[in-house]
């Protein structure tokens, strides 16, 4: 039955739909199935292998979020405690109504962006974008930023910037993926008094074992890092230049800007699995592990928890939350939780069958709704 997953992941390969593809499931602690399919660089013919570095992109979440939930487990902050309290630029935030004729106007906000509101993506705190009014004026500012030659600002000062724009709806309104994750890594380097790349790494890397994991690839592993591609441009590379990310950026993206091997990101899936330990070392206690994955959404938040990868699926503490299985047309468990990035990266911890995989790819876009429930059919089917 194990074959049924090979064969899925190979076909992605075959088909010329992506350039390859690397993944790991564990079930009970043992390896259910571990391969590598097709290119990490087809134009130099190099095979993606289980010690590819992928950008994982939005996977890089749920390490922010463990990581910071250490911080609440010391009792140095409190999830609905008011986000200026450590980021000062978050003080007497405005909304950005929208208006019928694509025009807005900006108000004072209800009520200040919680930490909570941060965790569960209700802050209203976008990305750079078209989507709404909150995420053109910061696409606006922020290429005025670039125009002006400053220097990219480091981490807490690049969130507290963010926090003086606009949000796109008053804070818990509504759920709406965005830069919050972020916010929450510049709390890190706040109440820490490190940065997120130390913190991170001292914290959850070094004593999971995850030599490869980091805000940056050294210049002896760029080798290593796999070509992004334009899956739906006849496998295009996407032109993205490593070589200008072998040291520590000045903003450490902790919502998107991490990169990572599958047996990196298996051995923290397994800690989740675990309830926070894994192999004596301690990261999160079993609880806290629990807080993380329950759907921590209102009905009225739900109602807008409407992308296709999230049918069936509630919302926790930065991660999906499994649900309604039937309404995801997944063969899965309720209780399955995880996350994904953009460049079709996945990941999920299903405690009921004690089971983790993450799978790692390069496509832009990541289509995940493309491949991901394959993927799981096959893998629940090999149980």
């Amino acid at each position: 039955m194990k074959d049924l997953i090979g064969n899925t992941l190979s076909r992605f390969v075959d088909s010329g739909e992506i350039a390859g593809c690397s993944a790991r499931i564990m079930r009970k602690d043992e390896v259910l199935f571990e391969g590598s399919f097709g290119y990490a660089d087809i134009e130099k013919k190099k095979p993606m292998a289980d010690d590819t570095v992928f950008p994982i992109a939005s996977m890089s979440k749920v390490i922010t979020v463990a990581g910071i939930m250490q911080l609440y487990e010391q009792g140095l902050f409190k999830l609905w405690d008011p986000v200026s309290e450590y980021l000062p630029g978050f003080k007497n935030p405005t909304v950005a109504k929208e208006k019928p004729d694509g025009s807005y106007e900006l108000v004072p906000a209800k009520g200040e962006v919680t930490m909570r509101q941060l965790f569960t993506m209700t802050s209203g705190v976008p990305y750079a974008g078209k989507d709404t009014a909150a995420a053109r004026i910061r696409w606006e500012k922020e290429g005025e930023y670039m125009r002006s030659g400053k220097p990219v600002p480091e981490t807490v000062e690049y969130c507290n910037l963010v926090g003086q724009l606009p949000l796109a709806f008053e804070p818990g309104e509504k759920w709406m993926y965005g830069f919050s994750i972020d916010v929450l890594g510049a709390v890190i380097e706040v109440l820490s008094g490190k940065t997120l790349g130390e913190y991170l790494k001292e914290n959850i890397f070094d004593p999971l074992g995850m030599p490869d994991t980091g805000f940056f690839v050294p210049a002896e592993k760029q080798d290593r890092i796999a070509v992004l591609y334009q899956i739906n441009e006849g496998m295009k590379p996407s032109g993205r230049d490593y070589s200008r990310e072998q040291q520590k950026p000045t903003f450490e993206s902790g919502g998107g800007g991490l990169f990572s091997t599958v047996k990196d990101y298996s051995r923290f899936a397994q800690m989740l699995l675990h309830g926070g330990t894994l192999d004596g070392a301690r990261i999160l206690g079993r609880k806290t592990v629990d807080l993380i994955s329950t759907d921590h959404l209102t009905p009225e938040q739900q109602a807008t928890h409407s992308w296709d990868t999230q049918r069936g699926y509630g919302y926790g503490l930065g991660v999906r939350v499994m649900t309604h299985p039937e309404v995801a047309d997944i063969n899965g468990s309720v209780g399955e939780w995880g996350w994904d990035g953009a460049f079709g990266n996945w990941f999920c911890v299903d405690p009921k069958e004690e089971l983790t995989c993450v799978y790692l790819t390069t496509n832009l876009p990541g289509s995940h709704y493309r491949f991901i429930p394959k993927l799981m059919a096959s893998m629940y089917a090999s149980l």
